[in-house]
């Protein structure tokens, strides 16, 4: 019964998603889904034919310091996430949008799309001289794809940072099995587990929120398996969507009945939050390559904790900011 029901609720979910009527919220009226992908960045085809959005911070005039890809909720158009992607262009970096079609294909649908974020990088990397690493932000489904990338796909070394924002690691479950011989790990290669300029940071999320996210599979659980080599970062309380513009209020009828969307000051804080991670990643030398591990990083990390003060305005400082100061 169990299964009928989430798949009832599941199927209702694809026919919003592909409804006129989703994308007929603040800011989106009238626009088809790949209309509001475009307005996300250039669109590209790279790797094996992978359909990208690409964002680059002109005005800057500077040669982009980073790659960074933006990997989505399933079926969640990439407008949904441009506060993201303007905290990462303000640091000068390529922003490289990928929407999660998780029906498509569908078979290894998550492990296939690990691959293409690295194929895209590979192919990236040729045209940008001097950017031979790369960052993820993922969110729910992406943010499972890119622990994939960590997991599968950086035996170089050239993933320097992932954000995994409340994964979901289910259908099909990689890193929280209860045979814990069939997990993926995510302990890095002994060629450069000592290499601080080889080090992946992996940092992720859960909120404990959202009908399909199983406690035994979200961002806690993935982190129970890999405490070692991963941060996690308390956000209960605020909504699985909540790192969405327009509050995470997509406009499916179906979610808003059944997703637990947390308290609008509570998704607010945990959004800015992660905002001033990203903005602060390049000052504080996170996974950039720290040529001294001294004072660097730890004028870094003070002006980080300036800013998560004022974000925080007087209040207790959340898990986020105190799991940063342990970078």
């Amino acid at each position: 019964r169990t299964l009928q029901k989430d798949f009832k609720y599941y199927i209702q979910i694809v026919r919003d998603i592909h409804s006129p009527q989703t994308f007929r919220s603040q800011g989106d009226k009238h626009m088809s889904s790949e209309d509001t992908e475009n307005l996300f960045g250039e669109e590209r085809y790279l790797g094996k034919n992978v359909r990208v959005f690409i964002a680059k911070n002109s005005r800057l005039g500077a040669r982009p310091v980073g790659i960074t890809f933006v990997l989505t909720a399933a079926n969640i158009p990439l407008s949904k996430y441009i506060s993201i992607r303007d905290a990462l262009l303000s640091i000068n970096h390529v922003v490289v949008g990928y929407m999660i079609n998780a029906l498509n294909p569908p078979l290894r649908n998550h492990r296939t799309k690990a691959q293409n974020v690295r194929d895209v990088f590979d192919e990236l990397a040729t045209e940008m001289r001097g950017v031979d690493r790369f960052d993820i932000v993922g969110h729910s489904v992406g943010g499972k794809i890119a622990l994939l990338v960590a997991a599968l796909h950086n035996v170089d070394g050239a993933l320097r940072n992932v954000l995994a924002l409340d994964p979901v690691d289910q259908s099909p479950v990689e890193f929280t099995n209860q045979n814990k011989a069939k997990n993926l790990s995510l302990v890095p290669d002994a060629d450069f587990t000592h290499n601080v300029l080889k080090r992946t940071n992996i940092t992720m999320t859960y909120t404990d929120t959202g009908f399909f996210v199983k406690a035994d599979h979200n961002g806690r659980a993935i982190h129970r398996s890999n405490s070692q080599n991963t941060k996690l970062i308390n956000h209960r309380n605020a909504g699985h969507m909540c790192y969405c513009d327009a509050g995470g209020k997509i406009s499916w009828g179906s979610v808003m009945k059944m997703a637990d969307n947390g308290s609008e000051e509570r998704n607010k804080k945990c959004k800015e939050e992660v905002i001033c991670i990203l903005k602060e990643k390049e000052k504080s030398k996170i996974g950039k390559g720290l040529k001294s591990a001294g004072k660097g990083m730890k004028g870094g990390l003070d002006d980080l904790k300036k800013d998560v003060d004022k974000v925080a305005k007087g209040g207790m400082v959340s898990m986020m900011a105190k799991s940063l100061m342990k970078f």
